[in-house]
């Protein structure tokens, strides 16, 4: 067996978006695994390594060679090979000159599924060198990288994210000498700028197993996970000494460990008097403009007049990257107080007919069209759910006042910001709490991680938008397919199916569907049937992701899904049930029993008239009592017990009874039995699904 080394290359680059860093490693990653295992090197496990200017790769345990490989050639006949007196006939040569072999390398077998003696030899393929099948390779896999927006630089033909400024490239101590786009591979790299200010040689790199130490020496830290753990600590040991706690961002925060190459957090300060800003203004103003965090105080109840960012270096001595942040940002937020003034000089309501200019879907028209239909949903459902009529008029008005801010300058500039800037404003106005509250929240959950909204009356808007949007859509055609969902149907189909499970509303997805189709009929280019039934399918998809994410075990979620999703409290209630049941022994026997009575009761005419004084046997008489017990219950639990109950009876039923028997009543009193008996089954769960 060969020899391993690590391999390990890297493309020293100028700067690389940031958009592009993870899917070019990824990209690399993927190609040069397929490679090697074509190549016979094995299962190779690579690791990913990417800052702003440097793209890299290490595998550690590659063969310095492919192993010999060796085949069994079969030739012509024996008797074609050799004359009579044991010679090589011509035949014979050219089959090992062939395999470049002398004659007498062959030799005469019966392989399997030949009728006689044939010439065999055997051909050894010396592995090649694995420098040299990554030196013909790698240029290739570099090549081959998928860039969106590739560019040329000079008179060079080679297309790249940004220009390779320097490669390193070895397998052990040995150096692949690859040339890409006019630069050849060595066994050095350049670190931060900074460094090389007082250091202008380049790195040496001398083995694979350096390379980090080497890199953070010079001012890189080439791992993106410990850029963003020293990131993350920095943050919160920062926020600390300011006296407050950092408003947290996974996604900045990942962001800032990708835009940099050494991280140092930097904490600047801005005047307190922006603090009259909305919370969320000030936080997105930082994130987006600064990629800055907001510190917060303790409590949780306003932010403290400081921010934090990383600078790409290791220090700032003279204060200057502080200052420069400040100055910025100070000019930012005058610029979000400016926005927020103005918006301020008219009331919300007044943006409501311009809503008109702005189109929500061509077929579907404007958003002002859109929000004549969110609030006809919210009339209906709002109905349903209340009696009072001042509560009904406020969720209208929330329905009326969702969509008027994205008329406005702040979400002109922050479009992240739509219904939360509405709700401030209406807070400013005086609107009911209900109202701003519910305006604020409407657009949640905007992902899988996202709340739901924290008001009732919040939930039932965030409800109805997200179901004109869905049913709309399907209404005109435009579907989810495979993976394209361009509209983010299934987010907001989601967000539906989550509001209905926690809530607890009685609203079941076909009593949704009815309703917004009805309201969005009008501009409907589908047939209502086509569009119903494509939009149940759809959302029992959404309600099988719930159960998933809910954590119910897959027997759970199979079993319970098949047996009725429509109603989402009876489906909670039912895994539920299933859950705290799901360790019985019995069930085993009862998912066996089912699948049995299924197996009976498919080719028979069965119906649940059962005459239970044509049953004779104990086992049936009993199954039938035990029966009785079971539909009485109606409480999810003591319904799963009850039948929990049934395992023993079952299995002795199977045991003793025949079925189907000659006696014509006698065997329909037991179809019906076994017909009973799936429905109360059904009641919970198919049990026939139950692994």
């Amino acid at each position: 067996m060969s020899a391993n080394s690590t391999f390990l290359l890297e493309l020293h680059c100028e700067e690389i978006p940031a958009r592009f860093l993870k899917p070019l490693t990824e990209d690399f990653e993927t190609a040069f695994t397929a490679w090697a295992s074509a190549q016979g090197l094995g299962a190779v496990a690579l690791e990913t390594f990417y800052s702003p200017r440097k793209l890299a790769w290490r595998a550690v345990g590659l063969p310095l060679a492919q192993l010999d490989q060796t085949d069994i050639q079969v030739g012509p006949p024996q008797r074609m090979c050799v004359d009579e007196a044991g010679q090589p006939t011509i035949q014979g040569l050219k089959f090992a000159e062939k395999w470049g072999l002398d004659f007498s390398a062959v030799r005469f077998e019966q392989p399997t599924g030949k009728k006689e003696p044939c010439a065999v030899v055997t051909v050894t393929k010396v592995g090649r060198p694995t420098t040299d099948l990554l030196m013909e390779a790698l240029p290739g896999l570099i090549a081959g990288l998928h860039v969106p927006k590739a560019m040329r630089w000079g008179r060079s033909d080679f297309e790249f994210v940004r220009p390779i400024r320097n490669l390193l490239c070895l397998l052990g101590e040995t150096v692949i000498p690859i040339t890409v786009d006019g630069v050849t591979a060595t066994n050095t790299t350049w670190g931060h700028r900074l460094h090389h200010r007082e250091h202008p040689a380049p790195i040496l790199i001398a083995t694979p197993g350096v390379y980090e130490a080497k890199l953070e020496a010079a001012g890189v830290v080439v791992s993106l996970d410990l850029r963003r753990s020293r990131i993350a600590t920095q943050l919160q040991d920062q926020a600390a000494e300011a006296g407050g706690r950092l408003v947290a961002d996974a996604e900045l925060l990942d962001t800032l460990a990708e835009i940099v190459e050494f991280p140092k957090i930097v904490r600047g300060e801005f005047p307190a008097s922006f603090l009259e800003l909305p919370k969320e203004v000030l936080v997105t103003s930082l994130r987006e403009h600064q990629k800055s965090f907001c510190i917060e105080r303790l409590d949780g109840t306003e932010l403290l007049p400081f921010f934090l960012t990383a600078a790409n270096r290791t220090d700032d001595p003279a204060g200057y990257v502080k200052a420069g942040n400040e100055w910025v940002l100070k000019a930012r937020l005058y610029d979000a107080r400016f926005f927020f003034a103005e918006d301020r000089k008219q009331p919300l309501s007044a943006r409501l007919e311009k809503l008109q200019a702005l189109t929500f879907q061509r077929e579907l028209g404007s958003y002002y069209d859109k929000t004549g239909r969110v609030v006809a949903l919210t009339k209906t459902l709002a109905s349903r759910l209340s009696k009072d009529d001042e509560h009904i008029d406020r969720a209208l008005e929330a329905a009326r006042m969702a969509k008027c801010d994205l008329r406005t300058l702040m979400v002109g500039e922050f479009p992240e910001l739509q219904g939360i800037m509405g709700g401030e404003y209406l807070r400013h106005e005086g609107a009911h709490e209900e109202v701003w509250q519910a305006v604020k929240e409407h657009y949640r959950p905007v992902g899988a991680e996202d709340a739901i909204p924290g008001t009732s009356l919040g939930c039932l808007l965030s409800l109805c938008d997200k179901l004109d949007t869905v049913a709309g859509c399907f209404a005109v055609g435009l579907i989810p397919s495979g993976s394209k969902d361009p509209l983010a149907l299934r987010r907001a189909g989601q967000g539906v199916v989550r509001i209905l499970w926690e809530q607890g509303w009685p609203f079941t997805p076909a009593d949704l569907i009815e309703a917004a189709l009805r309201i969005v009929g009008p501009k409907a280019t589908k047939p209502a049937a086509e569009s119903t039934e494509a939009l149940l399918a759809f959302f029992k998809d959404r309600v099988a992701y719930q159960l998933e994410q809910a954590g119910y075990a897959p027997s759970v979620r199979r079993s319970a899904l098949a047996a009725g999703w429509l109603d989402l409290a009876d489906l909670r209630a039912r895994c539920e049930a299933l859950s705290a049941f799901a360790e019985d022994a019995r069930f085993t026997s009862l998912a066996q029993s089912a699948k049995r009575i299924g197996n009976i009761l498919k080719d028979e005419l069965a119906s649940g008239e059962l005459v239970r004084g044509l049953l004779t046997q104990a086992e049936e008489i009993l199954l039938a009592d035990k029966l009785v017990e079971v539909e009485a219950k109606t409480e999810q639990g003591a319904l799963l017990a009850a039948l929990a109950d049934l395992a023993q009876p079952l299995e002795a039923f199977f045991n003793s009874v025949m079925v189907k028997c000659e006696d014509a009543p006698l065997r329909a009193a037991r179809l019906s039995l076994l017909f009973r008996l799936r429905q109360a089954f059904l009641r919970v769960a198919d049990f026939s699904l139950w692994q």
